[in-house]
Formats: structure tokens, sequence, C-alpha cells
């Protein structure tokens, strides 16, 4: 909504100055008629404008506006020389043209650019989906923590699509450094050695370095790289603390751990929600970022219930904060999370 009205503004704005600048300049032979004339021509820029942002429709309104002004222009600057008014007058007939045709193009270019998204979304999923056909008790892992995550940065009032966006690739592919893991360890039901426990640390450096050489997924790589990283600095594998962490990993471990904690695991059965939330309450600043821990904790257990169930887990634990308000739908280039 505030995109929208930002574009209708600059449409707007556009159209103005560029009839300011026109009817600032009068018609007929002087020095600045090289001035009239260019911004004559500047009227096509709101009429592109708008059909980029809104389409058909915008594109045939800014059409309108600026033939009524080039018509008022045309009646009141170049009476009495028709032959000069129909030269003026046919520039309206371009003025249409144009929207309709950078209208058609528009749309035809922003089709072309969402069946790549849906394309690179649906590599995306089967990537990450190719780790759980190995560890099958994550099945719907990567799915949900990014759901979680999304839910945890709104929450946090974070609106920026492309860090949204840059989240949501992350969390879906953090794990798939794990492919390079081996089963013997990556499956072990048990405790982990130390060196086995060695061996499945490097799988944060091992997911960045699969993607990293990868252009539309380079924002990805810093959570990928961090999503083990803890707040207070005892994380791996570069143990950074605070704010060095970047931010999309710090909202991501609280999601992350949440569902590692409400599910079960070979080594543990799934928590209710009361008990992972009591940890992500006990881990705040330690663990987590403090801000993203509450913004968790803001969230009904109502909502996360929702989301969980949308990939199959239901999550144990009392709705008696369930009366707060729903939770809109998160909306990201990509994705749409309804609670």
């Amino acid at each position: 909504m505030e995109t929208g009205a930002r574009e209708l503004r600059i449409v707007v704005g556009t159209i103005v100055i560029v009839a300011t600048i026109h009817a600032l300049t009068p018609a007929g032979p002087h020095s600045w008629h090289w001035l009239h004339t260019f911004a004559a021509k500047l009227y096509y820029l709101p009429i592109l404008l708008s059909a980029r942002s809104f389409g058909l429709r915008g594109a045939m309104v800014s059409a309108l506006a600026v033939s009524g002004l080039t018509l008022f222009h045309v009646i009141r600057d170049w009476a009495g020389l028709p032959m000069v008014q129909a030269e003026e007058a046919a520039e309206i007939t371009t003025f249409w043209l144009v929207g309709l045709v950078s209208a058609v193009l528009f749309r035809r270019e922003r089709e072309a650019r969402e069946a790549t998204r849906l394309a690179h979304e649906e590599t995306l999923t089967a990537l990450a989906g190719s780790l759980e056909l190995r560890e099958r008790y994550t099945a719907g892992h990567s799915r949900r923590v990014r759901d979680y995550a999304l839910f945890v940065a709104h929450e946090m009032g974070l609106r920026d699509q492309a860090f949204l966006a840059s989240l949501a690739q992350g969390a879906l592919l953090h794990d798939v450094g794990k492919i390079g893991i081996p089963d013997r360890i990556l499956l072990k039901p048990g405790p982990l050695g130390q060196e086995e426990r060695a061996v499945m640390r490097r799988h944060p450096e091992m997911g960045a370095s699969l993607v990293g050489d990868i252009a539309s997924l380079r924002t990805a790589r810093d959570l990928i790289l961090a999503h083990h990283e803890r707040y207070d600095g005892a994380g791996y594998p570069r143990g950074l603390a605070g704010a060095a962490i970047p931010l999309a990993a710090r909202i991501f471990t609280v999601a992350d751990a949440f569902d590692a904690l409400t599910t079960d695991r070979p080594y543990h059965d799934a928590l209710s929600w009361e008990e992972a939330a009591s940890k992500v309450a006990d881990g705040r600043g330690s663990q987590f970022d403090p801000a993203a821990a509450d913004a968790f904790l803001r969230i009904p257990f109502n909502t996360w219930a929702r989301v969980a169930a949308a990939t199959g887990v239901t999550l144990r634990g009392c709705a008696s904060n369930g009366s707060h308000p729903p939770e809109p739908i998160v909306r990201v280039e990509g994705w749409e999370v309804e609670p």
C-alpha cells in the first residue's frame, strides 16, 4: 500500500513539474522554445511510469491528464493557427498509443518475471526438500522455520521486502550444507562424539560455500553461515556476538530453536509450547537476541499452532493467550504466510 502511494505521488509530481515547465516557456519563436518543445515531450514520462506501476488503467488515466493539458495549451496558445493546432493535437493520439503499448509490454515483463520467480522458489524448495529425504524427522522443518522467522520479523516491525525475501531464502536453505555430512553422523540416533561434532559444525560453512556463487542467493548466504551463532558469542563457526551477527540470523535462531524444541527428534520428544517458550525466555540475551526473543514471546500460541499445522505439526499447549487479535497475513515476494 505504501509503495503504491509513493509511486502515485511520483506520477502526479512528474505531471505537475512537466506542466509547470511547459507553461512557463511561452509558445512561439523565442530563445527558450527548445525548452518548451522538450517539456512537451516529457509528458510521455508519467504515462510510462503509470504503465509500469499501475498497468493499463493507470496509463490511460495519465494519458487522459496529459491530453487535457496539451489540448488546453493548443486552444489557448495556438488560436487562429489551425495547421499548428492540428499538428500539436496529433501528439495527443501518440500519448494514448504509447500508454497502451507500454502497459501491454510492462504486463508481459511482469508475467515473465513472476514465472522466473516461481521457478526459482520451486527450485529452492526442492533443494531444501532433498535434505529432508535424508533427515526424515525434520520433514517440513525448513518451510516451518521460514514461516516462523517471517512472523518474528513482522512482529519486530520489519517490512523491507528485500530483507524479508533474503530471510525467507536463507531460512529455507539454512541446513543445505548438511548434504555434505556423512549419514553415519547426520543420522546417528545418539549423542555425537567430539570428532563427529566437529564434522557436523562444518555444515554452515559448507552451505554458505554451496550458495556463495549464486548471485540471487548472495544475501541469504549470511544467514546460512551464521545460523548457529549465539548472541553471547558462544556459537559457531566464527563466534560472533551481538550486533555482529546478521539480523536475519538473529531472528532465524529463535525460530529454529523453537521448531527443534517442539518437534520429535532422535534425542528428545517434542516439548509443549509453554515449555519451549520458557526456554526461549531463558535464552534471552545469551543464546537469543533480546529483541527477537521478545517479539517471539509476544506472538500468541494460536498463531504458532496454525503455522505449524500447515506443515503437519501439532503444537501442544493451551490457547490461554488466544484472545489476541488474529495475526495479519505476512506477505513477502515469493511467499505468503497466513496464520
